[in-house]
């Protein structure tokens, strides 16, 4: 049911990109605006990346199968890193674009209709992300694909209010007689812009990387199961525990193995199965992440 709900909120944000693209790259070349054309080409390029999210939600729906037996998960955090890279790309472009067209002169640009744009923008844009927002928070709460997502919806609506911001400046300053530097508004919100908004990209190049290395989660996840485990361990009169925890994308991968210094303890099959099945559960109320749960039971530590 959260596929189908997370592939809905996929199709309603390719739906925004494209009429965000369609709008902004038939204004800004009319327009004559870099910053507009900037913006026309990353909804454009956002576009594309959605389509990237449904093949990998519609994938990681299948779940595990002969060549993917432990499932899809990593499918995640590799669109992360494609997105995050295409993105950087564009930025580095946009940023080098606007500078040689600051050194050259700049370029005289329609600040009244910069200003209409980037106001449509914000209306659009903020819409786009309260709907995704709120239909995340109540479908599909786990997707890393839709939280970042929704930060680039955000980011979408923050950079048209920076664009509307920086045409009402550049009508300031024409209307006050400076018309010479009003030229140079264009290129210089195009690199304000950038470094406003290439922080995006790298946090998430980062989060994808870590989870296609799956590497460790957030602290508070591993004191918060470590307490738990050994509650567990306790009540059943085990010496220790050795947990390892690893995150990729929405699944959460532990393995816990319960030690005991007794080499001659016998335990039925029957209570190791409810053992693992508390283990199952505690976990499952301590976190929303999809689970993929490994319990054993040795003397010797090396083991596990």
């Amino acid at each position: 049911m959260e596929v189908r709900h997370e592939q809905n909120i996929l199709t309603f944000s390719a739906c925004g990109a494209l009429f965000f693209a369609l709008l902004a790259l038939t204004w800004g070349f009319l327009a004559k605006s870099q910053m507009i054309m900037f913006d026309g080409i990353y909804s454009f390029i956002s576009l594309l990346l959605t389509g990237l999210y449904l093949y990998a939600s519609r994938s990681m729906a299948m779940g595990s199968d002969e060549n993917f037996q432990f499932g899809r998960a990593q499918m995640e955090p590799m669109v992360i890193i494609v997105q995050s890279i295409v993105l950087l790309v564009i930025c580095v472009k946009a940023f080098s674009g606007a500078v040689v067209s600051l050194f050259s002169g700049g370029q005289e640009i329609n600040n009244i209709s910069g200003m209409s744009y980037a106001a449509i923008g914000v209306i659009g844009c903020f819409f786009c992300w309260h709907v995704i927002l709120r239909m995340a928070k109540k479908n599909a709460p786990r997707s890393e694909l839709i939280k970042t997502l929704g930060s680039q919806w955000l980011m979408d609506t923050l950079l048209s209010l920076a664009v509307l911001i920086g045409f009402f400046i550049g009508y300031i300053i024409q209307r006050a007689g400076y018309e010479y530097y009003s030229r140079y508004m264009d290129s210089l919100m195009v690199v304000i812009a950038v470094l406003f908004f290439v922080r995006e990209p790298i946090v998430s190049f980062i989060t994808g990387i870590r989870g296609m290395l799956m590497m460790a989660p957030e602290r508070r996840i591993y004191k918060a199961t470590k307490k738990a485990m050994k509650k567990i361990a306790k009540e059943k009169g085990f010496d220790d525990i050795i947990l390892r925890l690893g995150k990729s994308g929405r699944e959460l991968v532990c393995e816990v193995g319960f030690v005991t210094k007794d080499p001659n303890n016998s335990w039925a099959i029957g209570e190791m199965d409810k053992i693992h099945r508390e283990v199952k559960e505690e976990l499952t109320k301590l976190f929303d992440s999809q689970l993929w749960l490994c319990v054993s039971f040795v003397h010797d530590k090396k083991l596990v």
